[in-house]
């Protein structure tokens, strides 16, 4: 039988789940979504507050919605059923507790996931000037969040409403099932007093390519494929990926419970960031930028791939000049990519795939700060197909973006390290290369707005700015399900039986 630490440091078979019991036990108390995407087109993410709840009333509730949660076990063998039958798998539900949730829930210090950064918060965290990370003895830039009064009114995220301590995710293929579990979940939760805070929505933009998915290309609303270069660490998707370079080990994306309610309990920190998009600010700088480049006709489309790293199709800039209309790759990196020489760089540093995944080949420290990402868009943009890209005349200022989401298994050494030390860092990955121009959040210096262009050697001084803005967020965990269950109150689930 597997042991926990050998399943978390070695690629997961998770087929010998019927002979290996370590395996079982592991994958049906794990939750879904952090092995494998659930690949869902429609989500609804409700974040609750558990403020004036006496704390049996709470631990009550994480053991109903355990019945209700999916795990991996679960996903994995609704996955492999679909690739078999096109027959959708069903609801996925996931749940997540931020430090604040754990602390109403009464769970000792001992029991609570430790990392630092979930600890303090989001915002605590988003607001330090600067962040120091393990062994670099250098600060820096923070995060540079915009305040809370700044955040999405109306919402979650509403500056005069408190902060979650809960969220439930649910994911289906039909949006209707997903608004009924939102309905019948909403007065579950006002049977037993929790503050609902809001509601944020996901729907998958999705764009059929040659060659491609018959579903189609996942798409953000600036047009590019999204979610391309995910990390894989199953054995059986190696196997159907050879080309995939991007193989981790899953300690790197999941930690063991530290309730320990068996053996085999483990979870992952979650990062949740609602990042809205000003498509029309990006569209209208991309334009301006292949102006000031010189790039005519065909080659217009290179600028905005020189910024995002990719063309629209999700063909890497660093491979071709142009969008290939199919399979978008992720069989490459930038080695003999000479940015000193500006006639043969390719993918400037600052491009935006490449600021946060710099693909250096056999670079074991930098591979360790890659995150699992789970997001899905918000808000509709308006096309006559699933074929089509979005329309020209329809570029929205606001009110579309990413729900972006990632497992980790650190926080600050993944996700705040990403956005500090690499999209925000002016000087990463050489000096004056500029802050990521899609998510970075700091100014560029006079020096960091040089953009060149290798194909036709053409330069330009060009600041560009990012068009997309956060609108709340928060750090969760995603706990074993036997967790929920027993919810770390022995005095109060006594008092329950």
């Amino acid at each position: 039988m597997s042991t926990v630490q050998a399943i978390l440091d070695d690629a997961i078979e998770w087929k010998t789940w019927t002979s290996d019991a370590g395996m079982l036990a592991f994958l049906t108390d794990l939750q879904s979504n952090i092995l494998k995407g659930h690949g869902r087109d429609y989500t609804a993410n409700i974040f609750l507050s558990f403020e004036g709840m006496p704390q049996e009333k709470i631990s009550a509730l994480l053991q109903t919605l355990s019945y209700l949660t999916t795990s991996a076990l679960d996903q994995l063998r609704a996955a492999a059923a679909y690739s078999a039958t096109k027959v959708s798998g069903g609801r996925v539900l996931c749940v997540f507790l931020t430090a604040n949730g754990y602390q109403r829930l009464g769970v000792a210090q001992s029991d609570m996931p430790a990392d630092l950064a979930f600890r303090a918060g989001m915002q605590a965290r988003g607001a330090l000037p600067s962040l120091r990370f393990k062994n670099i003895p250098v600060d820096f830039p923070g995060i540079n969040d915009p305040a809370r009064s700044g955040w999405e009114r109306g919402g979650p995220w509403d500056p005069g409403k408190g902060n979650p301590d809960a969220m439930v995710l649910i994911a289906d293929d039909d949006a209707g099932l997903v608004s009924a579990g939102v309905n019948s979940l909403k007065d579950a939760f006002m049977d037993a007093g929790v503050t609902v805070l809001g509601v944020d929505r996901g729907e998958a933009q999705r764009r059929r390519q040659l060659n491609g998915s018959p579903k189609g290309e996942g798409l953000e609303h600036f047009g590019y494929v999204d979610g391309v270069s995910q990390p894989l660490f199953l054995v059986e998707d190696f196997r159907a990926n050879p080309a995939w370079s991007e193989a981790f080990v899953p300690s790197q994306f999941i930690v063991p419970d530290p309730a320990k309610c068996t053996p085999f309990s483990c979870g992952s920190y979650f990062v949740y960031r609602k990042l809205e998009q000003n498509v029309q600010l990006f569209k209208k700088q991309e334009e301006e930028l292949a102006a000031a480049l010189k790039l005519t006709g065909n080659d217009e489309e290179r600028a905005g791939a020189l910024v995002v790293g990719r063309f629209e199709d999700g063909t890497p800039v660093a491979l071709h000049p142009e969008g290939q209309a199919g399979v978008p790759t992720n069989d490459f990196n930038y080695a003999g990519d000479n940015q000193s020489d500006p006639l043969t760089a390719t993918c400037p540093f600052k491009a935006h795939i490449r600021k946060t995944n710099p693909r250096t080949a056999g670079d074991d420290n930098e591979r360790a700060h890659i995150m699992a990402r789970r997001g899905i868009t918000y808000g509709k943009r308006n096309r006559e197909s699933v074929d089509e890209d979005f329309s020209d005349h329809d570029q929205p200022t606001g009110k579309v973006g990413l729900l972006f989401m990632a497992y980790m298994s650190d926080i600050a050494e993944q996700f705040e390290f990403t956005q500090s030390a690499w999209a925000n860092n002016t000087n990463f990955k050489i000096q004056n290369t500029g802050v990521d121009p899609v998510i970075g959040q700091q100014p560029n210096g006079p020096a960091d707005i040089a953009w060149t262009d290798a194909i036709t050697a053409s330069s330009a001084m060009f600041d560009f700015k990012a068009a997309v803005k956060l609108m709340g967020g928060a750090y969760f965990f995603a706990p074993s399900i036997s967790f929920l269950q027993k919810g770390q109150r022995p005095i109060a689930v006594a008092a329950l039986q």
